[in-house]
């Protein structure tokens, strides 16, 4: 079963700073403002809000 995160936070470091951006070969992403990781989006990291403000 799949575990729900208030705030999704950095795989590496923990930290909850991140950012979404897009890139064309592979398309939406997280960063950690902290650290630097990047990794691809997941459910986990994507709010309704947020969802609702990617679609324009």
């Amino acid at each position: 079963m799949q575990q729900v995160i208030d705030i999704p936070e950095c795989s590496f470091c923990h930290s909850t700073e991140l950012e979404l951006f897009y890139t064309k070969e592979s398309g939406l992403k997280v960063l950690c403002v902290e650290c630097g990781f990047s990794l691809t989006a997941a459910n986990e990291h994507l709010s309704s809000t947020t969802i609702t403000l990617l679609a324009g």
